[in-house]
């Protein structure tokens, strides 16, 4: 998914979202951006990384992650996951 956001992505758009997901590795992403917890979907999480640009990702555990949407800070608040995206992932 990252992979072809990226290809029609502007470079510096590119560069903040790379930053930001270091941020979330290196567990400084509350202290670098506006972070928005979903009281909807449990374990997901909204980074603002621009007026025009976030991600939303989900924590597994600790140590694990994955980007679920990459776009516009509305559309990330927006997006709810679907019955079969809980299967996958155990409903977590």
């Amino acid at each position: 998914m990252l992979n072809a956001w990226t290809e029609s992505a502007r470079a510096a758009d590119v560069r903040a979202v790379t930053d930001a997901l270091f941020s979330i590795v290196e567990r400084t992403v509350y202290h670098q951006y506006p972070v928005i917890e979903d009281s909807a979907v449990a374990r997901e999480l909204v980074v603002v990384v621009r007026d025009n640009l976030a991600l939303r990702i989900h924590l597994q555990d600790v140590e694990k992650f994955h980007l679920v949407f990459v776009g516009s800070p509305v559309t990330a608040l927006e997006l709810r996951r679907t019955p079969a995206a809980d299967a996958q992932t155990g409903g977590n």
